[in-house]
C-alpha cells in the first residue's frame, strides 16, 4: 500500500510541474537527396506534428548534389527533392522554410546564385505563403521570425559569407558591417526572449568539416564511402586528413579563416544575452554541443550521414539519419529531442531541458 501511495504522490507531482508545449520547431538539415532513409526521417518528423504549433525549418542542402537545376532533367530531380520535403508538411498546414546552404550555391562554384535564384522561385511559384526561403536567394539576412511573445528566431544566409564568386560589383565589406549592425540591433531588440538562431553552418562542430579526425578515419578511410570497408590502410588513410587541411583547404571547413571571420562577428552581435541558441546543418549528423555561454544544436543527416569526434562540449552525438525537435515550453523552458534512424525505425535517442536564464 505505501508503494501505491508514493506512486500517486509522485504522478501527482509530476502533474502538477509538467509543463505544456507551447511551440514545436522541427529541424532537419542537408535533406536534399531522396533516399529511404530520408523518406523515413521525413515522415517521422511530420508524425510529431502538433496541430496549430508547429513550425518546420530545412537547414541548407536542400537539393543534392549541386542545388536546382536551371532546366531539364537537373531541374526536374531538384523540384522533386524540395516537393519531397515540403508536401508531408504542408499537407497539414505546417509552414515550412528552407535556409540555402553550400551545396544550393552550387557547391561553393560559379554559378551558385543562379542556381539558388532558381529555388527561390520554384518555392515561390507555389503561390503559398508559408513555403518559402529564407532569407530571400541572394540576401545574407538576417531575417526575423517572431514565433510568440517570448519566443523569436533569427535566421541568415552563412554561405553568403563564404562564396567565393559573388559579383564584382557588390561591395562586401559594407554589405558584412550592415549584416552585422541589423544582427545586433535584432538581439537587442530581443533581449528578454528567446532567440534561436538558425544557419546552414554551425558556430561550433565536432564533425568532418572540424577537420578532426580520429584514428578510425586514418586505420580504415574506406569506410568514407562504406561505413562496413573496415579494410586497414594507415598510411593511405592519414592522406585524406592531410589533405583536407592543407593542399584542399576550403572555407566550408570550420578552421578556415573565412569560416571563422563569420562566427566571430555573429558572437560579437551577440554579445552576453542569455537564452540563445544556435541551430544549424552542415556536418551530416547530429549533436548537441554546450561550451560554456554556446549552446549548438546540429542537425545536418536528414539525407546522409559522416563520422564525428568526440569531444568533452559534446553531450549527444549520432553519426547516421535523424533530426531534432525544439519544444517551447509555457514556462519558457527548451526541451529537446533528437530523433535517430537505425535502419528500420526513427526513434527518440536522447532529450535535454534546458532551463530559461
Amino acid at each position: 500500500m505505501k508503494h501505491l501511495f508514493y506512486l500517486l504522490f509522485c504522478f501527482l507531482f509530476w502533474e502538477a510541474n509538467a509543463q505544456s508545449i507551447a511551440k514545436r520547431i522541427i529541424l532537419i538539415g542537408d535533406a536534399g537527396e531522396i533516399n529511404t532513409k530520408q523518406s523515413s526521417v521525413i515522415h517521422k518528423a511530420a508524425e510529431l506534428i502538433i496541430k496549430d504549433s508547429t513550425l518546420m525549418f530545412f537547414l541548407g542542402d536542400n537539393i543534392y548534389p549541386s542545388g536546382m537545376g536551371l532546366e531539364g532533367i537537373e531541374k526536374e530531380k531538384g523540384i522533386n527533392s524540395l516537393n519531397a520535403q515540403f508536401e508531408p508538411f504542408r499537407k497539414e498546414n505546417v509552414p515550412v522554410y528552407f535556409l540555402a546552404g553550400n551545396h544550393d550555391w552550387n557547391v561553393s562554384r560559379p554559378g551558385g546564385l543562379a542556381k539558388l535564384i532558381a529555388q527561390g522561385d520554384y518555392l515561390k511559384s507555389q503561390n503559398d505563403q508559408y513555403l518559402k526561403l529564407i532569407p530571400s536567394a541572394g540576401q545574407p539576412g538576417p531575417v526575423s521570425i517572431p514565433v510568440n511573445d517570448a519566443l523569436v528566431i533569427i535566421a541568415y544566409d552563412s554561405e553568403y559569407w563564404l562564396y567565393p564568386y559573388h559579383s564584382s560589383d557588390i561591395d562586401l565589406q559594407n554589405q558584412r558591417t550592415l549584416f552585422v549592425a541589423q544582427l545586433k540591433q535584432l538581439f537587442e531588440n530581443n533581449k528578454d526572449k528567446t532567440v534561436l538562431v538558425l544557419s546552414h553552418h554551425p558556430m561550433i562542430t565536432y564533425g568532418e568539416h572540424s577537420l578532426a579526425f580520429d584514428w578510425r578515419q586514418h586505420i580504415f578511410p574506406l569506410r568514407k564511402l562504406n561505413s562496413k570497408l573496415y579494410i586497414p590502410l594507415p598510411v593511405v588513410g592519414s592522406l585524406y586528413p592531410l589533405a583536407r587541411s592543407t593542399f584542399y583547404s576550403s572555407a566550408e571547413d570550420y578552421p578556415s579563416k573565412k569560416y571563422q571571420e563569420l562566427v566571430h562577428d555573429i558572437s560579437e552581435a551577440r554579445g552576453n544575452q542569455p537564452n540563445v541558441i544556435y541551430a544549424a546543418g552542415h556536418d551530416h549528423g547530429l549533436q548537441f554541443i554546450s561550451k560554456d555561454d554556446l549552446v549548438q544544436i546540429v542537425s545536418g543527416s536528414g539525407s546522409k550521414t559522416s563520422f564525428i569526434v568526440n569531444n568533452k562540449n559534446l553531450k549527444f552525438k549520432y553519426q547516421k539519419q535523424g533530426f531534432c525537435v525544439f519544444d517551447y515550453l509555457d514556462n519558457g523552458n527548451i526541451l529537446l529531442a533528437y530523433y535517430t534512424f537505425d535502419g528500420l525505425n526513427t526513434v527518440k535517442a536522447y532529450e535535454t531541458l534546458i532551463e530559461k536564464k
